[in-house]
């Protein structure tokens, strides 16, 4: 008799636990789920600092403090930045992660960049930036490539002239090396 009420809560058990819900579904579309945003809600109020409080690099304020979110939220972040760039325009981000540099022939003209991988590193997205004024001269005032770094600038969408495209980057911006 016992066996049975064994058996009987087990198999009970084993039911309930292969009808529960794993809660890892796939979006059907593009669009991002719900809880994300409620996450970066979150993230974006525990990151943002009060006007009063000033970073070391600069007098200005920073909105967004990507350095103290977990790597996945920071590549989410940067994914949004990118898609969204209206919401961010005007808004000061700090953000860490490894510094490039590219030629574009086409305006002839190096572009920095701070690169940011997700938590596994398998996927890396860049993020432009225009170090102070612009005025500093590549490669002699420039860390090596790849170093890692820090960067605090205002988010900013802009075209190159005679190109149609919309570009963002993080415009006179302060630049620390980290390594």
């Amino acid at each position: 008799m016992k066996r049975w009420k064994y058996a009987v809560v087990l198999a009970g058990m084993v039911i309930l636990t292969g009808c529960a819900e794993t809660g890892n579904t796939v979006p059907e579309s593009d669009e991002i789920p719900e809880t994300f945003y409620e996450q970066m809600v979150e993230t974006e109020s525990k990151t943002e600092t009060k006007p009063e409080e000033k970073s070391e690099e600069s007098t200005t304020a920073v909105d967004y403090d990507l350095t103290i979110m977990g790597s996945d939220m920071v590549y989410a972040t940067v994914y949004q930045m990118m898609t969204d760039p209206d919401t961010y325009v005007g808004k000061v981000f700090r953000i860490r992660g490894n510094y490039n540099t590219a030629w574009y022939e086409p305006t002839g003209q190096y572009y920095q960049y701070v690169v940011i991988s997700d938590a596994t590193a398998c996927c890396a997205q860049g993020l432009e930036f225009v170090w102070e004024d612009g005025s500093h001269i590549y490669p002699d005032e420039y860390p090596q490539q790849n170093a890692e770094i820090e960067v605090t600038g205002i988010y900013e969408i802009y075209q190159e002239e005679g190109d149609n495209n919309l570009y963002c980057r993080l415009n006179n911006a302060s630049l620390k090396i980290l390594q």
